[in-house]
């Protein structure tokens, strides 16, 4: 199966005309503001690029090098990935048992943030 990923600006530019908003989160913050959301979205849906994990990877390192940084289970046992480079972009990745691994949410300006101890955190 051949995955073909644009260049992430062109991306930006053919899925969207207006500006993106930017997202800095940990991994639970970004679940539950993306996996929802991207995940039962049409629009979101029809976007998917979908293959073999390994090939997914693989391919967002070398053109993006974008690298795992968080994962986490879906309330509906998928497995969702979150891939960042050193500039900033940005790549969530969901796994299904036994289904092709997809791109469901793609961005810039990623920051990780440093939460504090206290209740629920």
């Amino acid at each position: 199966m051949a995955i073909h990923l644009m260049p992430r600006k062109a991306h930006a530019a053919a899925k969207h005309t207006r500006p993106r908003a930017r997202l800095g989160a940990s991994l639970p913050l970004a679940a539950i503001a993306l996996g929802g959301a991207a995940l039962m979205s049409p629009p979101a849906a029809a976007a998917n690029v979908c293959g073999e994990r390994g090939a997914i990877l693989k391919r967002l390192e070398q053109r993006h090098e974008e690298t795992p940084q968080a994962l986490g289970l879906s309330a509906d046992g998928g497995v969702l990935e979150v891939l960042v480079a050193p500039d900033g972009g940005w790549t969530i990745l969901v796994t299904y048992p036994k289904r092709p691994t997809c791109v469901v949410a793609v961005g810039e300006a990623w920051q990780t943030l440093q939460l504090t101890g206290g209740e629920g955190v």
